[in-house]
């Protein structure tokens, strides 16, 4: 083999790494590395703090489920963190009159985090719980979710986002956020998992670091409490409801702007990849997302090489041949072509990868992205 052939190959190896080869690198230290934590009745108090923008269709049904969580009253307290909503949000939520819920209104946009950062200053909760208006939680979320603060290392703790479809009810979590959810829950029960699902996730108010203004909050927040020396960890008994996301675009428009700023996340907070102060965690960064973040450029990269190469031997003909019906499976499957499991993954990669190698390229230009607007 010549050179040529060793870039090919790796490539081909970092294209399907981040989404194979990583997951089974982590069952296999998983068995060797086990550490779970410790879980234990207790019950602290607890500040829930909405994020909304223009949720008018949603903030009400989104606090009284809130209101409605099997928790000590006198044991929690419900924000309402409202970036310059312009609809009737704020009217609905001060039309709910209980003694557990607050109304923080800021006038015109500042964006997300920069509220987060106004709010955090003033609240009771020992632990806070950050969530999403259109985030729906099951009666016993918070018992869960408290019992894993029992164990003075655990600083964060995620749940994950079971979608279901807004007319059938019927679950349609993907592929890919159920090995999302798999994956964290491996690296949690050897160290700490990388990020957190932003329509769940709890920290120790105590371990709250200001965020900057493109901050994205469910990733920079778990990277702070690593810095701390804390754990991070994801609880698979914990999960909100949330409706499927309609339209390729908004999916796509989404992915867009969460990779953009959890490529400017890791640009910022580059000293976690030092293997030699955060341990087997940088791995799982590393792992996880910076080379997801970089699979469609090894794709790319490959897709050429493997032009050039083709003649050399019928391996070649092979892997040119699964790439074409990949990306041919996936762009008639955006055109409403085929039916099925299958086109419905190479459907989604197709829009993940796109979005990730645009999101990328903002990063590298220069591009930010402070301001935040629900799709639906």
């Amino acid at each position: 083999m010549i050179v040529i052939d060793w870039v090919f190959i790796t490539a081909l190896f970092f294209s399907v790494y981040s989404y194979t080869v990583f997951p089974v690198f982590l069952i296999i230290l998983g068995k060797l590395f086990r550490n779970p934590w410790n879980k234990g009745d207790c019950s602290p108090m607890v500040t829930i703090i909405i994020s909304a923008y223009n949720e008018e269709k949603d903030i009400e049904e989104k606090v009284r489920n809130s209101l409605l969580l099997d928790y000590p009253e006198d044991r929690l307290e419900i924000i309402v963190s409202s970036d310059g909503s312009s609809d009737r949000t704020n009217e609905i939520v001060a039309g709910i009159k209980d003694k557990r819920l607050i109304l923080s209104a800021f006038t015109g946009r500042l964006g997300k985090t920069a509220c987060l950062n106004k709010v955090l200053t003033d609240i009771k909760g020992e632990i806070v719980v950050f969530t999403d208006a259109n985030s729906m939680f099951a009666s016993d979320m918070l018992k869960h979710l408290v019992k894993n603060f029992y164990d003075p290392n655990t600083g964060s703790v995620s749940g994950w986002t079971k979608y279901c479809n807004p007319d059938s009810g019927e679950e349609t979590t993907g592929l890919y956020a159920k090995l999302e959810k798999k994956t964290k829950l491996d690296e949690s029960m050897i160290s700490s998992c990388v990020g957190a699902d932003g329509a769940i996730f709890a920290i120790r108010k105590e371990l709250y670091v200001p965020l900057g203004a493109n901050d994205i909050n469910d990733f920079i927040i778990p990277l702070n409490v690593i810095k701390q020396g804390k754990r991070v960890i994801l609880d698979e008994n914990i999960y909100c409801v949330e409706e499927t996301t309609r339209g390729i675009k908004n999916i796509y428009s989404r992915q867009v702007r969460i990779t953009t700023r959890t490529a400017w996340a890791i640009r910022r907070n580059i000293g976690l990849l030092n293997v030699f102060r955060y341990g087997i965690f940088s791995f799982f960064l590393f792992s996880h997302k910076v080379l997801r973040l970089l699979t469609p450029f090894f794709l790319l990269g490959m897709f050429v090489l493997n032009i050039f190469i083709l003649q050399r031997s019928l391996f070649y003909v092979v892997t040119l041949a699964w790439q074409l019906l990949f990306w041919l499976t996936g762009l008639l499957a955006l055109s409403g072509i085929g039916k099925g499991s299958l086109v419905s993954i190479c459907k989604y990669f197709l829009i993940t990868f796109a979005a990730q190698f645009v999101g990328c390229l903002r990063m590298v230009i220069g591009i930010e992205d402070i301001m935040w607007t629900p799709k639906r």
